[in-house]
């Protein structure tokens, strides 16, 4: 009788003996798992309010509902037991898989064993459903842990359907455990927790399968594309999104396949999204499939290879299957990163840099630069792996591409060398228009580690291409440090400001802190997480103010870095001057950055002060002023304002000194600002940044006020926000240190808040939005430092 093989790829991704890996994110699930359960742990008795409301919400749908929400709750059990029987019956391929079900489920069994006696001091509920008839909410909900857990430690070696499916499992049997009254949605949270911790401890012990696609199916997918091969296996080399394999096919020939699986972690569409939010590019469309992928890596070596560039000859390329996408190459010589220095004589490196100029003069950049992309064979060198290369580069891909390679050369075969290969075979202009680009943000991680230590590497390699060059780099940003003295002034201004606004207020500390006692610490907390989000939009709003591509999480910190940083100098003079040094990394030179920044805290001031104005205009405030619009002298006002403007113009054009420092300043924003203007998209995204980050911040203060028991109007809470920041801007003061602080306070008391109240709510909200981040900002700026981001 004829077996019949039920094909596990459709299910399974990762076959027998993969290598283990520990991921990051591992250590992230199991961490956040441990703050689920201890925040489940610490709420069960100071239960929120919206934990009953939810409940309550779930429990009133109608009765013929319930029935749904019985087979709900057995969904789950349902999908656990598939699982465990294709694992059963997936033969030695999946015995890994089994392994790491099997202890997951056992160990989360006895945790939620563990967890229950600890809360109820009895069993979980394990099958409710067959001997419950009147059950009370439970804490933990052990299937929603259990099947969590399961899902999490056998994500590596499910297909994304069966994944998709896992997840809309636990949450259809958490809706049902709460509809059915087995626990409370804080307990579904909690037990979630659970699994989660439960399979990150596990994943972090033994570690993640690589999640390679089966080499059978990739060797049947080379010849379904026309390339008969003798079997392959996996390269020595491997970078995360795609896997890599070594085949032989007919002639003798070998050949690179790049896979770019379904299922291996979804780890190719993770980069490209990361990617995109990572780096804002403008005027790019990243595609998202895998077909996609290889397509597009292919068309940039057909199009490298018709401008004449020397590069992989294409062997296959498309999807032969539903389940992975592939590009084969040929690979005529080993990667140069696998040569010895004297293994390359200068006349490879003159060659290869020719080609550079070649793939540039034709509009063409390749995107990962570096020595592993270059093959050395008995021909000149072949440039291969275009997958991140473009059609459309702009100066900063072209610098990238030649600061990438340089650097990677110069470990390889010494700064000298490099440097007077590149000089001869890339030409003095391409070479000297990199300079911008010869710093260490500028290259990638992988590149950049290549060397001991990469800054002085990186500073002794542009040195000597300023040397062969004759051309001068670029002066990277003075930046003002925080200082001994400028530490005493602030502690002697936190002195008096602690000393005189009681005094101002008629308010004691006693009063402060019985309010402080008294305060929602919950919704504490939420202003918390709502007034450290005030970075992202920052962050954006200088993504969108400069043409240059930046990294996200570097920029993130630098605005951290730029609280602490006003500590030492007022306004907003700190953050241009740190941002100007965080950009000369990425290219863009000093006086341009300083422009941006200027234009970037120009278009923060534009929407404040259109808020204020907007707020005042419709009435939704009142400051309580009895003044009569028709009563204002408006022309004598805009004269003084006209004579101050004329006055100003006439010294700075008279006055040669103040006309050489401030003209060319002033070509230079209004330069920047056109560009600005010109691109809508920038436009648009810098002033809804800076939007985004006064509605958080006056979201913050509104939530605080709610949880002292005095709110307000949320329009009064912005107001009260915004204009503070503004009123404290002006005030030539660090931080607005003392400043902000009276102000706010004064501005709550005009909307009817108590004083005691006003300034217990100002200290917090202070210290949420700008002394704990100007904290946090200390160790940002180390670690900018110590990544030579500034």
């Amino acid at each position: 009788m004829k077996s019949i093989s039920i094909p596990h790829a459709s299910y399974f991704v990762s076959s027998a003996g993969q290598p283990r890996v520990r991921r990051p994110r591992d250590i992230i699930t199991a961490l956040v798992g441990l703050v689920l359960i201890v925040w489940t742990l610490f709420a069960i008795d100071n239960t929120p309010g919206w934990d009953q409301s939810l409940a309550d919400l779930i429990a009133a749908a109608p009765g013929w509902v319930v029935g749904l929400f019985r087979m709900g709750y057995l969904l789950s059990l349902v999908y656990a037991l598939v699982v465990f029987g294709g694992l059963v019956f997936g033969g030695n391929e999946t015995r890994g898989a089994l392994r790491d079900f099997l202890v997951v489920a056992v160990f989360t069994f006895l945790l939620a064993v563990l967890l229950s006696f600890l809360v109820n001091g009895a069993w979980p509920y394990v099958l409710p459903e067959i001997d419950l008839e009147d059950p009370v909410p439970r804490f933990p909900v052990v299937r929603v842990a259990l099947v969590t857990a399961i899902l999490v430690a056998a994500a590596p070696h499910l297909t994304r359907p069966l994944r998709r499916f896992g997840w809309f499992a636990i949450f259809v049997t958490a809706v049902a455990a709460i509809a059915l009254s087995y626990g409370s949605p804080i307990h579904a949270v909690g037990s979630f927790g659970i699994g989660l911790f439960a399979a990150g401890v596990y994943l972090v012990i033994v570690g993640s399968p690589r999640g390679y696609p089966d080499p059978r199916a990739v060797s049947t997918a080379l010849e379904v594309l026309g390339v008969p091969n003798s079997g392959i296996a996996p390269a020595p080399f491997q970078t995360w999104g795609v896997i890599r394999f070594l085949a032989r096919v007919e002639g003798g020939e070998q050949v690179v396949i790049k896979v770019h699986g379904r299922d291996a972690f979804d780890s190719q569409l993770a980069a490209k999204i990361w990617h995109t939010l990572w780096y804002r590019e403008m005027g790019r469309t990243i595609s998202y499939t895998r077909l996609q992928a290889v397509e597009h890596e292919a068309l940039i070596t057909v199009m490298a290879n018709r401008a004449g560039v020397n590069v992989a000859d294409l062997a296959a390329v498309g999807s032969a299957s539903s389940e992975i996408a592939l590009i084969a190459l040929e690979r005529p010589g080993t990667p140069l990163n696998d040569e010895t220095p004297d293994a390359v004589d200068d006349d490879v490196l003159i060659q290869m840099w020719r080609e550079v100029s070649k793939m540039h003069s034709r509009s063409i950049s390749h995107g990962s630069l570096d020595t592993s992309s270059v093959l050395v064979g008995p021909n000149r060198p072949v440039l291969t792996d275009f997958a991140l290369g473009s059609l459309a580069p702009d100066v900063a891909d072209e610098g990238a591409d030649v600061a990438e390679l340089l650097y990677s050369t110069a470990v390889l075969v010494g700064v000298e060398r490099a440097a007077r290969t590149a000089l001869e075979g890339l030409g003095q202009e391409r070479l000297v228009a990199s300079f911008p680009y010869l710093q260490i943000p500028a290259i990638s991680p992988t590149t950049r580690h290549l060397a001991e230590d990469p800054k002085d590497f990186m500073a002794e390699l542009a040195a000597k291409v300023s040397e062969l060059t004759g051309a001068d780099l670029p002066k990277p940003v003075q930046l003002r440090r925080v200082t001994v003295r400028n530490l005493v002034t602030l502690a002697l201004l936190l002195l008096v400001a602690y000393a005189l606004i009681p005094l101002i207020t008629q308010v004691d500390y006693a009063q402060i802190w019985a309010v402080l006692e008294s305060a929602d610490w919950w919704l504490v907390a939420a202003a918390f997480i709502v007034g450290h989000l005030q970075f992202f939009p920052q962050a954006t709003s200088t993504m969108f103010a400069v043409p240059a591509k930046l990294p996200f999480w570097p920029l993130l910190i630098l605005q951290t870095a730029s609280q602490f940083i006003s500590l030492a100098i007022p306004s907003s003079a700190g953050r241009v001057a740190m941002n100007a040094a965080f950009l000369h990394k990425f290219g863009v030179t000093v006086t341009v950055a300083l422009a941006q920044g200027a234009i970037d805290g120009f278009s923060g001031f534009l929407v404040q002060a259109v808020i204020l104005i907007v707020i005042l205009l419709t009435g939704n405030v009142d400051l309580g002023f009895d003044i009569d619009a028709a009563d204002i002298p408006w022309l004598l006002i805009l004269g003084i304002l006209v004579l101050l403007v004329v006055g100003v113009v006439i010294a700075v054009m008279k006055v040669e000194r103040l006309r050489e420092k401030v003209v060319p300043v002033l070509q230079q924003a209004w330069g920047a600002l056109l560009v600005v203007l010109r691109q809508p998209v920038r436009a648009i995204g810098l002033l809804t940044s800076n939007f985004i980050y006064w509605n958080l911040l006056g979201i913050t203060l509104w939530i605080l006020l709610e949880a002292v028991g005095s709110p307000v109007d949320y329009s009064a809470a912005l107001f009260v926000a915004a204009g503070t920041s503004l009123f404290a801007g002006f005030m030539p003061v660090p931080g607005g240190v003392g400043v902000a602080e009276a102000a706010m306070t004064a501005l709550l008391a005009t909307f009817g808040v108590d004083k005691s109240v006003a300034l217990a709510v100002t200290a917090v909200y202070r210290a949420i939005t700008f002394y704990l981040p100007a904290l946090e900002g200390f160790f940002g700026s180390r670690w900018l430092e110590r990544n030579d981001y500034i």
